[in-house]
């Protein structure tokens, strides 16, 4: 059975950031941004790290039982679209991870529960990627910084790198003021256990790339917006960062080899796939 009262480092990092936007302070500070670097995982040692990170996460919460080898590994890690964002600390250890899955040749893990609604959004954004799998180490569960990194890598890499027209993501219902008040999702589907994580509740959001853009640049039209604004926009790279970072990611890019996906046991079909965050 999942623990709702367990706090994971990503329940700890949103509810720092969400007690500042209730208070209406500056939602980051200065000493919020420590020696973090973000990139894509794209060797072997980096996703073996993302995978026992998302072990350690999920089964503290319960959302999954436990295994051998100790790690979190679902079919979609076999696909070379899939993207791992990685934060690291200065010592080359994992802060954070989130991971980005594309519909390109399969159905999205959301369509699970979410068939119907997604089908009714694909008529109007027929590219839909897929947000899962986001942790945070306890060791910086206290880091607001981490969050801003993998939702401003991953919309950038959306947009600029894959061209897709929008962000869907499954969320526990206590997550979701979140994403909705800081990073402008909308609520597109009710609330429904998810079988792939014991049943725990989840509810679906949906941010189009439109929606996105229009943010950032009503954020970035006003230099004085930092402090005031009450989204994460301003804290995103301009858009001549993004084009840089965009150049920058798809040089980094690196599909899973096959040898890594036998040594992941990818070449099997047994794991499920697990999509709550």
């Amino acid at each position: 059975m999942f623990d709702q009262k367990k706090s994971s480092g990503l329940s700890m990092a949103m509810k720092q950031t969400m007690s500042l936007y209730d208070k209406g302070q500056p939602l980051q500070t200065k000493e919020d941004k420590n020696d973090f670097t973000i990139k894509i995982a794209n060797t072997l040692e980096e996703r073996e790290a993302v995978f026992r990170l998302g072990y350690q996460v999920y089964l503290e919460k319960g959302y999954i039982k436990e295994n051998y080898n100790e790690w979190l590994v679902q079919n979609y890690d076999s696909c070379e679209e899939t993207i791992i964002f990685i934060v690291q600390d200065q010592f080359k250890n994992i802060a954070g991870s989130v991971t980005l899955l594309f519909d390109k040749n399969s159905k999205l893990p959301v369509e699970k529960i979410y068939s119907e609604e997604i089908k009714e959004l694909k008529k109007l954004n027929p590219k839909i990627a897929e947000l899962s799998r986001l942790v945070i180490s306890p060791n910086y569960r206290n880091s607001k910084s981490i969050l801003v990194l993998l939702f401003n890598y991953l919309a950038i890499y959306l947009h600029r790198v894959k061209e897709y027209d929008g962000l869907v993501v499954q969320v526990n219902p206590r997550h979701k003021i979140y994403y909705k008040a800081l990073l402008s999702f909308d609520e597109i589907g009710r609330e429904k256990p998810c079988p792939q994580v014991q049943n725990a509740p989840a509810v679906l959001l949906f941010l189009s790339t439109q929606k996105y853009k229009k943010e950032m640049n009503r954020c970035k039209s006003d230099v004085n917006s930092t402090g005031k604004e009450r989204t994460l926009y301003p804290y995103f790279l301009n858009a001549e960062q993004e084009k840089l970072v965009a150049y920058y990611l798809v040089k980094q890019s690196k599909p899973i080899t096959a040898e890594e996906k036998l040594y992941f046991g990818l070449s099997h079909s047994s794991t499920g796939e697990i999509v709550a965050v």
